[in-house]
């Protein structure tokens, strides 16, 4: 049995002996020990990772100053300064991994190498006429350093500057409907290769195209362009008596929780909305370029309400327009958590309350009640909730049912008042004539 037992525990410590393991490398290195005052020599940077590595130097220059590392080692030129020793540092930037795609933050390398004078005088020879001590020769790459661009053109707008080898930044203005464009460079010497041309697709607002270029010696350089997509809105949608403008750049726009990204379309023009199953809203720009979301009328493409998310008691809501009169109350702004916020406070007294009206997420308007001193939330009692339609819009049957109300409770008072009067008359008679025949009697 023991036999048969280590027999199995050998043959699984074969199988895990036999299975590939993917460490991590980062390392840098030089193809010189020492290096002559302003000479030449390369590094090589690199190893079994993923990632952007930037390069810095101390007492020398660089043919580059980042490069782009992925399983291998990149080349990068370096000039020495006149004296002393020359530094190199290799820094790995954020989204640095391993083969696997695996966060790796292997920390900055650096290699130093000492700038000497060598001495080209024959060296001391022994009786027979031979070097006592024979000379290192020197690593000489003879490979071409050319990164430059020779060309770098675009099929649409142009570029700002213009082109020239030695600027590595461009920007381009794009009318508002581009939606891709085509990139193409030659390169200054036939042996260095080119990445980042062809077609790019683009989006509203910036985009930034990286074109790098690799000699033949693994030095890189990289030209950037900002190609820039007019944001102006295609689309407008009434609100009130002003036209919002739908943004198109939704670029770090935060959604509300709980909304759904919708496509609609008006005018032969798509448009980003959202919608929670019960309404839908959409990130406008009125006038004078303020940006918020507002509640949108998918059927009339208007906008009706601008809305502020707001969390209460860890409810999702959304603060709504207040444009109608309150019975009691004024209009005014309130800071709730260093948010200014457009409510309600009473018009005598109660300086520390004010009535907030927000939409929840069934599209019903509720009405909470905050009070600065404690900074705590609740419920109305007053109010019971409504449709947000019937809380802005002036419905005639509701004005109409609102009066006929009142118009009964003014009969009803009339009518109680009548049969008061009645009653008590009624009363004082019998009373009256009670007494007239207790006075008969006693006659």
């Amino acid at each position: 049995m023991k036999k048969y037992i280590t027999l199995i525990l050998c043959s699984l410590i074969l199988i895990l002996w036999a299975l590939p393991v993917n460490a991590a490398s980062f390392s840098i290195r030089a193809s010189s020990t020492q290096i002559n005052p302003n000479g030449t020599f390369t590094i090589s940077v690199g190893g079994d990772c993923i990632g952007r590595v930037n390069l810095s130097i101390s007492n020398g220059t660089l043919s580059t100053s980042s490069i782009w590392v992925e399983q291998n080692y990149q080349t990068v030129t370096v000039t020495a300064g006149s004296s002393g020793s020359v530094t190199i540092t290799a820094t790995p930037t954020t989204g640095f991994s391993d083969p696997d795609a695996n966060e790796y933050n292997p920390g900055a390398r650096s290699i130093t190498i000492p700038i000497v004078e060598t001495n080209t005088s024959t060296p001391p020879s022994n009786n027979n006429g031979t070097s006592t001590k024979p000379q290192t020769p020197t690593y000489v790459d003879n490979r071409s350093s050319n990164n430059m661009l020779s060309s770098l053109t675009l099929s649409s707008g142009t570029l700002t500057p213009a082109f020239d080898t030695n600027i590595s930044e461009y920007t381009v203005q794009l009318p508002s409907n581009t939606t891709s464009i085509s990139v193409n460079a030659q390169s200054s010497d036939s042996k260095a290769k080119i990445n980042g041309t062809g077609e790019k697709l683009l989006e509203v607002g910036d985009n930034v195209i990286i074109i790098s270029v690799l000699a033949e010696n693994g030095a890189e350089r990289t030209y950037k362009i900002t190609a820039y997509v007019d944001e102006t809105p295609q689309v407008y949608l009434k609100y009130k008596d002003k036209q919002i403008g739908v943004v198109r750049n939704l670029k770090g726009i935060v959604i509300p929780e709980g909304f759904n990204q919708v496509q609609h379309t008006v005018n032969n023009y798509s448009i980003n909305t959202f919608n929670n199953g019960n309404f839908s809203i959409l990130y406008g720009i009125n006038d004078k370029n303020e940006k918020n979301f507002y509640i949108v009328d998918t059927t009339k493409n208007e906008c009706i309400s601008k809305i502020l998310p707001i969390k209460i008691n860890n409810n999702s809501l959304y603060l709504v327009d207040i444009d109608n009169e309150k019975e009691g109350f004024e209009k005014g702004v309130v800071t709730v958590n260093n948010l200014q916020i457009q409510g309600y406070k009473f018009k005598e007294g109660f300086d520390n309350y004010f009535l907030l009206s927000v939409m929840n997420n069934n599209g019903e308007i509720v009405e909470y009640l905050y009070e600065s001193t404690e900074n705590t939330f609740q419920l109305y009692s007053n109010f019971a909730p409504t449709t947000y339609e019937r809380y802005i819009i002036k419905d005639e049957e509701y004005q109409k049912l609102t009066q006929k109300l009142k118009i009964e409770q003014i009969i009803i008072g009339i009518i109680s008042i009548f049969l008061v009067l009645s009653i008590s008359s009624s009363i004082i008679l019998f009373i009256k004539t009670r007494k007239g025949k207790l006075d008969e009697k006693k006659d």
